[in-house]
């Protein structure tokens, strides 16, 4: 049976967590081809995936769209507003997050009907 040193075994989970999210930035630059010219794309989404995984993020839907906003929006969950709300005990991180995405397309429908 191979046998791993913590330090091994580290390297290694990095490696997972940076071929995941390689594969959402394939996924990002698909959708919206002009990703494709940001060379800090890939870095970035390791930033925000490690971010994330930190706040309570569990793989899955919410974690993957986190990924998209951060493309958009660099280091968004960082405003003080967001942070503040995503920060909020008591419900899952991924509600919180639903509820920040909610409130921002609200406003940006509100925005669009109003012609801003």
């Amino acid at each position: 049976m191979l046998e791993l040193t913590v330090e091994q075994w580290a390297a290694l989970c990095a490696s997972d967590e940076r071929n995941f999210v390689a594969t959402i930035r394939d996924d990002i630059v698909r959708d919206a081809p002009h990703f494709s010219d940001d060379p800090t794309l890939l870095d970035r989404l390791v930033r925000a995936y490690q971010d994330a995984k930190h706040m309570g993020f569990a793989q899955g839907e919410a974690l993957d769209e986190f990924l998209y906003v951060e493309a958009d929006v660099p280091e968004f969950y960082r405003k003080p507003a967001i942070a503040a709300w995503l920060a909020k005990p008591g419900r899952p991180i991924e509600e919180r997050f639903e509820d920040v995405l909610a409130v921002a397309r609200h406003k940006l429908i509100d925005r669009a009907q109003r012609g801003d």
